[in-house]
């Protein structure tokens, strides 16, 4: 009998134009103050490309032919701003680089017992099949850490250390820089925030409604008050990882600023970490109406060769749209005449430029959030409180006496992180299963079934999961 339903949030995770069906489900065994402000999507729309790059390969194999016949190079320069912007946000990179760098091994086969594989492929869930196949066939492309705090030698790992893209898993960053700023007493959570301030990050059409349905909750809970309509800054984190808006993530990411943000992975020890950009600079950099010519292709290339000239474009596009209302509406008009991002651009400058960390990195963190590691009990408790929002519903408690999760979703990639403290009373389980460069057909059919989810969780609620998949990749 299965015993799991799905509680679905559709919402866009990272950079792009991209229509994102996400999961957070149940884990079950079968989910008037001052006013303040920053400083100063199931389907992904293919448009024509220009310079076509093949969906299908892996970033270090999209090498793109010179521009065809009668197609302008572009070399980017950052983009005019209105004469009201003097862009003096700090680029993204200030102490965090923004490629990924390694130079370890990487495990690109296995060579596993078929005896062992047929028995575990006996208790995997059927759903979660395809993402364990998928770590047989092609284990370069997945980063997995799992084990029970205390027992870390005991834990199944694969290319753990590698940076991999982390679409929507680094708001946990945001979240920790947040909830260290309220410790600190330098950020007050009861301060009023107005709605159209955290808009002002928020381009339409690109996260089949995630921002407006975080909206409705607020409201349907009646939390939000005022005309204009506002909310307490504490409800901003909420939308940021419950319903994941990348509106409210760059709201506070401007309002902790980028030396904060990138301060906060230095400090967690995130080792493989690259800086995270706002992620409305970071679709706006694919295709906006600033730019001189139309070649996203080209732009990767020079980005590629100049990853500094990427952060210092990033930030200035993020200051023109959240600060000028006339470049923000020409923005949002100019996307509105079909000149998206196609689905090849956005995967080719999501498995490069997205930020990156590591399985291990990121498995780390969230067991030091599980034991209210944090600076102080307040920055713990307050992380907690956010992340463990899946446990307002029954079946999650009839597993679990805590359950901490997070995913990100872009084309091609699939990432999660969980921990969970089981009703036996025994030590957390952390658990971070990164899978990036994914075939198109691939990525389009887990976002539908969670086969990685579903194999994430299945690593939490088996007492023989991990052993299991240990000794298949041993």
């Amino acid at each position: 009998m299965r015993l799991s339903f799905r509680i679905l949030i559709n919402f866009t995770l990272a950079m792009g134009v991209v229509w994102i069906t996400t999961g957070c489900r149940q884990i079950i065994a079968t989910e008037e103050p001052a006013v303040i402000t920053p400083g100063s999507t199931p389907l992904v729309q293919e448009l024509g490309s220009a310079t076509p790059v093949p969906d299908d390969l892996p970033p270090q194999q999209m090498i793109v032919a010179p521009p065809a016949t009668g197609i302008p190079s572009f070399t980017p320069t950052p983009p005019p701003t209105p004469e009201s912007l003097s862009g003096t946000l700090p680029a993204c990179g200030q102490l965090l680089p923004i490629l990924p760098a390694y130079d370890g091994p990487v495990v690109s086969s296995l060579n596993p017992d078929v005896r062992v594989v047929e028995a575990l492929r006996e208790r995997v869930p059927e759903a979660a099949l395809p993402a364990l196949d998928r770590i047989l066939d092609r284990p370069e492309s997945v980063g997995l850490a799992a084990y029970r705090i205390g027992q870390e030698e005991e834990g199944v790992y694969l290319n753990e250390n590698i940076p991999m893209p982390l679409a929507s898993v680094v708001k946990v960053v945001h979240l920790v820089a947040y909830a260290e700023a309220v410790a600190g007493n330098r950020l007050n959570p009861t301060e009023t925030v107005m709605l159209d301030d955290v808009a002002a990050y928020y381009l339409p059409n690109i996260d089949l409604g995630a921002h407006e349905r975080a909206l409705v909750d607020l409201e349907e809970s009646g939390r939000i008050f005022g005309n204009p309509p506002a909310v307490l800054l504490d409800e901003v984190p909420g939308m940021m990882i419950a319903q994941s808006s990348n509106a409210a993530t760059d709201y506070l990411h401007l309002l902790l600023g980028q030396d904060e943000i990138e301060q906060t992975a230095v400090e967690l020890g995130l080792s493989s970490q690259t800086a995270p950009c706002p992620f409305l600079g970071q679709f706006l950099v694919m295709a906006n109406h600033a730019l001189k010519h139309n070649n996203p292709y080209q732009a990767w290339e020079d980005y590629m060769d100049d990853p500094d000239q990427y952060g210092r474009d990033v930030m200035l596009l993020t200051e023109a749209f959240s600060s000028d209302a006339d470049f923000r509406e020409t923005a949002v008009d100019w996307r509105r005449q079909n000149r998206q991002p196609n689905g090849q651009t956005q995967r080719l400058f999501s498995q490069n430029f997205n930020a990156h960390g590591s399985a291990g990195d990121y498995a780390a963190l969230m067991a030091r959030i599980a034991q209210n590691g944090l600076s102080n009990g307040e920055s713990s408790y307050m992380a907690r409180r956010f992340l463990e929002w899946p446990m307002r519903y029954p079946d999650n408690q009839a597993l679990f006496t805590n359950l901490g999760y997070k995913n990100g979703s872009l084309p091609g990639i699939l990432t999660t992180v969980y921990y969970a403290y089981p009703l036996d009373g025994g030590s957390p389980l952390v658990v971070a299963l990164f899978y990036h460069d994914l075939e198109r057909r691939v990525y389009q059919q887990w976002r539908d079934s969670f086969a990685h989810d579903e194999l994430a969780r299945w690593l939490l609620y088996d007492p023989q999961a991990i052993s299991l998949l240990r000794e298949t990749l041993n």
